[in-house]
């Protein structure tokens, strides 16, 4: 792996995690927990978050990074 993607997983990643954990919080208020965090629906915007992440926020990153070098 070259490092590039090395920097876009350990930028991206953050945001991956942190975005659903938060929107699941939210709808924890109306549902249980097990309906908040242990469905389909999570996992899915889990995935799509994570991938997205690290491809589009990793991506934007490095650009600075590689800008401001």
């Amino acid at each position: 792996m070259n490092e590039r993607w090395k920097y876009q997983i350990k930028s991206g990643l953050p945001f991956g995690l942190l975005l659903p954990i938060v929107l699941g919080i939210i709808d924890w208020y109306k549902n249980s927990f097990s309906e908040a965090f242990f469905t389909f629906k999570f996992l899915i915007s889990l995935l799509v978050f994570l991938l997205g992440g690290i491809v589009v926020i990793g991506y934007y990153n490095w650009k600075e990074k590689r800008k401001n070098e």
